[in-house]
């Protein structure tokens, strides 16, 4: 049984939009073993309640540098979208509303990370941009770190 669960946010035909799933798509095997990796398109809270273990959500960012990884708590989301800056996804409902929502079904906080990269296009049809194209190795090792601390529930040096 996978011990932390990866929930990929994108839709790999909206440019930077697809980072989410070009980032799972690089997850080592040994990542894969230890987690189970899900495409959610856009994150419902279903999908966050229906993990035993802790979560960490992947997703393209609109109003960050494009290429810029950015490592938060779940609950730290909140705080991106008050800076204008937020999850890219077609999601139904703003990724810090889903997770209150979750939040307020589980009663109580969800353990986890979120993984963004800043993206600059999303448009149907358009390729990825180079400097996102180029932060999709980082962003996997990120991954790779919290699937071993959550699964081990320590928590890694912010420098990892």
């Amino acid at each position: 049984m996978a011990e932390v669960t990866v929930l990929v946010c994108g839709e790999p035909l909206r440019g930077d939009d697809a980072i989410g799933p070009r980032v799972a798509e690089a997850l080592s095997d040994r990542v894969r073993r230890r987690a189970e990796v899900r495409q959610v398109g856009g994150l419902m809270p279903d999908d966050l309640l229906e993990s035993a273990g802790p979560l960490i959500v992947v997703d393209a960012v609109r109003g960050l540098p494009a290429g810029t990884v950015v490592d938060l708590p779940l609950g730290d989301v909140t705080e991106l979208e008050g800076l204008g800056a937020g999850p890219a996804s077609s999601h139904a409902l703003p990724l810090g509303s889903v997770l209150a929502i979750a939040e307020h079904l589980e009663g109580g906080t969800l353990r986890g990370r979120f993984i963004g990269i800043g993206g600059a296009s999303f448009e149907l049809g358009a390729p990825m941009s180079p400097s996102v194209e180029a932060a999709i190795r980082p962003a996997a090792a990120k991954i790779a770190t919290w699937v071993r601390a959550l699964g081990r529930r320590e928590v890694p040096s912010p420098c990892a």
